[in-house]
């Protein structure tokens, strides 16, 4: 068996709710591919998918997952419906007729599928590519029977429109009717994304983007490429596998999932915050692929030559305008130390520049520190964007390290205010590292496997890193390995948690081999559930906040509990009188001296003062107009203007402010 890499997060762009999957399947290919000019190996790309390997791939599956061991039923009829619906999400391309076989087989069906899946025969799922096929190609006749002014003024138009469909339309009228509104809220996205200024002039350029974006999506199930050629067979085939595996690996449960190696290459780099490549964001817009950003660090920064908003017009002498923005990325990847020429304009001035390749280290996105003047001293504020782990020891625990060490430098640091709003979590070592260093010795997460195999996960410090009074501040966007830090920190009585009613509720544990340079295959499965050291389980409750200060997203539909197929939750017993059963008795007399002579005591501290510092809470926000405004405006678009955001951030650090109070006049 692999060696285990533990991850706790909900995937690198879960957490986007307020538009369609489909819509986030499209801004992916809008931006998210934009970051990742990554050089990886080439044994990744070197073969299609097989049906062999199949078999293969899902007997890893259910040889890892904690609960499915086995094709069923309920797994073969929920995998052909996620097959659909990971395309045909808004319910804007199949009618009923066309989606019920496949969506509500009947038994005997279902039987036949499975005894056929037994054989290495998966019919069925090319059969559902074809009526999608289909559907793609009566969709497209649709759009180029529309017109333009039409589309535009309804785009203008669009929080009139429908969307989000929790069925399929019972007629192709009704499909066709959908279809439109769809594509009318993809161009409304674009129009808002470029700006009024930007597109004006060069509206029909604006729809041609917007369909050039959905023809990408659409292209694979054609089996065609960018420029509408047939795909060999052996694509076509490994493309319908691979959604096949990934309809199989959502069936299991809510956080099991399949991954291409292009998706793998973006989530290795997040997980360990570094890259190899020119360092450049890339953005495609009506006028062609922009530089939006430059890496700090990068080649492209320290070259001195490229600017933010220059037009990419070659790549390696390749005209960028004859591509597609995927094959473009592509093209802009290689080996460390490999030269890369480009051709930019700028100012309808055209530059040559060359380029080498090198490794980067992704500053953004780690930790940003802050503070603000206190009495003789300073309250620090930490945002923490995830638990990652990479090369030359860049991890979240010895990035708060070094940040608090910071914040020293500056002053008596009275308090601290840990941000892990959208925290979407990462790799569970850090999560108990980092939950170590505000607290001694002690249990940190307590994890149940198959056949209710039970793992502790202890934090090992004689003394705390930091000891002063702590605020976690968390939205519904916190998950997984955040969830772990706030709830241990609040279990153990040593930080208030703040923020929305609850955290996103991901009490999972997955094993992936997307970190893994020998994987054969990239998943993550859920082997596990985790608790914190009171035995509690944030599965589907979340964390629950001491003090509500909402954010906007404490009034949508998200969480574990609006996801397909999640989990069921439980307790254990708590852990706060760590027996050490689990310790390999030939160390427990180690332990026992250096662990359990130090452990955290659980503190009534700040529950015995939540009640004030709640009410508190509750009378400031009540006088504040500017929060008051936001809770008013809340359910509409346009909050940015009170910066709801900060209005969260200012509330914690007055209760900080509360809670330093209060330990001072103990003293």
């Amino acid at each position: 068996m692999q060696r285990k890499a533990l991850w706790h997060g909900t995937g690198y762009f879960a957490l986007y709710i307020n538009l369609g999957a489909l819509f986030m399947r499209i801004y992916r290919y809008i931006s998210h591919f934009t970051l990742f000019l990554i050089s990886l190996s080439s044994a990744l790309f070197a073969s299609y998918l097989q049906k062999s390997d199949v078999p293969e791939v899902m007997g890893q599956l259910f040889t890892y997952h904690i609960d499915q061991k086995e094709m069923t039923p309920l797994i073969m009829k929920r995998s052909l419906k996620i097959y659909i619906q990971n395309f045909d999400t808004e319910y804007a391309y199949l009618s009923l007729d066309e989606a019920a076989p496949y969506v509500a087989p009947s038994e005997p069906s279902v039987a036949s599928i499975i005894e056929r899946y037994g054989n290495h025969d998966y019919t069925t799922f090319f059969e559902i590519n074809r009526v999608l096929a289909t559907a793609i190609q009566r969709a497209r006749q649709w759009r180029e029977q529309e017109k333009a002014d039409e589309l535009l003024m309804e785009a203008k138009l669009v929080e009139d429109l429908p969307l989000h469909h929790k069925e399929f339309a019972k007629s192709q009228g009704d499909v066709r009717a959908r279809h439109h509104t769809f594509f009318v809220h993809l161009i409304a996205m674009n129009m808002k994304k470029l700006g009024e200024e930007s597109y004006q002039g060069k509206e029909q350029k604006l729809i041609a983007l917007s369909e050039k974006q959905l023809r990408l999506l659409e292209d694979s199930y054609l089996g065609v490429n960018e420029f509408g050629a047939s795909l060999s067979e052996e694509e076509q085939v490994s493309l319908v596998l691979t959604r096949m595996l990934k309809a199989m690996a959502n069936s299991l449960d809510a956080h099991t999932a399949f991954y291409s190696p292009d998706e793998a290459l973006s989530m290795r780099t997040q997980l360990a915050k570094g890259m190899c490549g020119i360092g450049v964001v890339l953005q495609e817009g009506i006028d062609g692929i922009m530089i939006a950003e430059l890496i700090k660090g990068g080649p492209a920064e320290s070259c001195q030559e490229l600017f933010v908003g220059d037009t990419i017009v070659k790549v390696d002498d390749l005209d960028v305008q004859q591509h597609s923005f995927p094959h473009i990325l592509e093209l802009m990847r290689g080996q460390e130390g490999t030269r890369l020429k480009l051709q930019v304009a700028r100012q309808e001035q055209l530059y040559d520049i060359e380029l080498t390749r090198m490794q980067i280290t992704l500053g953004d996105k780690r930790v940003d520190v802050s503070s603000e003047p206190y009495g003789d001293g300073i309250i620090g504020k930490l945002t923490l964007h995830s638990f990652y782990e990479g090369a030359d020891g860049i991890t979240s625990e010895s990035d708060i390290k070094e940040a608090v060490a910071t914040l020293q430098k500056e002053g008596p640091l009275y308090g601290l205010v840990i941000d892990l709003r959208e925290n979407s979590g990462g790799f569970l070592s850090q999560a108990v590292k980092v939950s170590g260093l505000f607290m001694k010795s002690g249990v940190v997460v307590i994890s149940k496997y198959s056949g209710d195999n039970i793992k502790y996960y202890r934090s090992f410090n004689r003394n705390k890193f930091y000891k002063g009074p702590v605020v976690v501040l968390i939205s519904r966007g916190s998950a997984s390995a955040a969830e772990i830090l706030a709830q241990t920190l609040q279990d153990y009585g040593v930080a208030i948690v703040v923020g929305d009613e609850q955290s996103y509720g991901k009490g999972t544990i997955q094993h992936q081999t997307i970190t893994d340079e020998r994987a054969k295959a990239f998943f993550k499965v859920t082997i596990g559930r985790y608790y914190t050291v009171s035995g509690r389980s944030t599965q589907i409750e979340g964390v629950k906040s001491d003090i509500v200060v909402p954010t906007k997203l404490n009034f949508e539909e998200m969480g574990e509990g609006f996801a397909e197929y999640p989990l069921a939750a439980d307790r254990v017993p708590d852990a706060y009188n760590d027996n050490l059963n689990d310790v390999d008795p030939q160390v427990k007399k180690w332990f026992k001296h250096h662990y359990a002579s130090g452990m955290q005591v659980k503190s009534e501290k700040w529950s015995e003062s939540k009640g004030l510092l709640k009410a508190n809470s509750e009378r400031r926000l009540q006088e504040n107009k500017n929060f008051q405004a936001f809770l008013q405006t809340v359910q509409e678009e346009e909050v940015a203007e009170y910066g709801q955001r900060d209005l969260q951030m200012a509330e914690s650090v007055n209760i900080l402010k509360d809670m330093i109070f209060l330990e001072h006049s103990d003293q």
